[in-house]
């Protein structure tokens, strides 16, 4: 993980962005997986960015601030089912630590998995972008206008280069590819 934790602590902003660019968009799903609600998930995820930008200080790696912003994100969504009493008929899975951790495993491995997607050469990655959305290699090729075979070529260096960089988390690949 290329992030300074240094330069977050110092109070750099560009820092804090690639870090709330990389976690942003999966304590979002994290925190909608209890709330049923995209818009209040995104303002807790902020509300808890800025919590942490106001501790920021206290700390010293990218593990510890992993675990804050998933715990203070969980914290507040169970605080705002409480007290806005939103209606969840499991709300004693959602409370329950299992829960917590496998939403949080599940959340992480999207993460990662997306992460090396983005790593991708663009239109490898375009091609793997509409293979995840369903579609089939004749209609990602009619959609960007290459053959068939192209499709097919560059799905194959898509695979291969993902398993190279996923191969810390090689069952990512499998998971959401096959």
């Amino acid at each position: 993980m290329g992030l300074s934790i240094e330069k977050i602590r110092q109070g750099d902003e560009q820092a804090f962005k690639e870090l709330f660019d990389q976690y942003y968009q999966a304590l979002c799903v994290f925190a909608a997986t209890y709330l049923k609600d995209d818009a209040l998930a995104a303002d807790i995820v902020q509300e808890s960015f800025v919590k942490f930008w106001h501790r920021r200080a206290d700390f010293n790696d990218t593990f510890n601030i992993k675990s804050f912003l998933y715990t203070i994100v969980r914290n507040h969504c169970l605080n705002s089912i409480r007290d806005n009493k939103l209606k969840r008929e499991d709300l004693s899975v959602v409370i329950s630590e299992e829960f917590y951790t496998e939403t949080l495993i599940e959340e992480e491995a999207y993460r990662i998995f997306y992460e090396a997607v983005n790593a991708l050469p663009p239109q490898t990655r375009q091609v793997i972008q509409l293979s995840l959305d369903g579609l089939k290699n004749s209609e990602i090729a009619e959609r960007l206008g290459v053959a068939e075979s192209s499709v097919h070529t560059l799905k194959k260096i898509a695979y291969k280069k993902l398993r190279v960089m996923l191969k810390d988390y090689y069952y990512l690949v499998f998971m959401f590819l096959h």
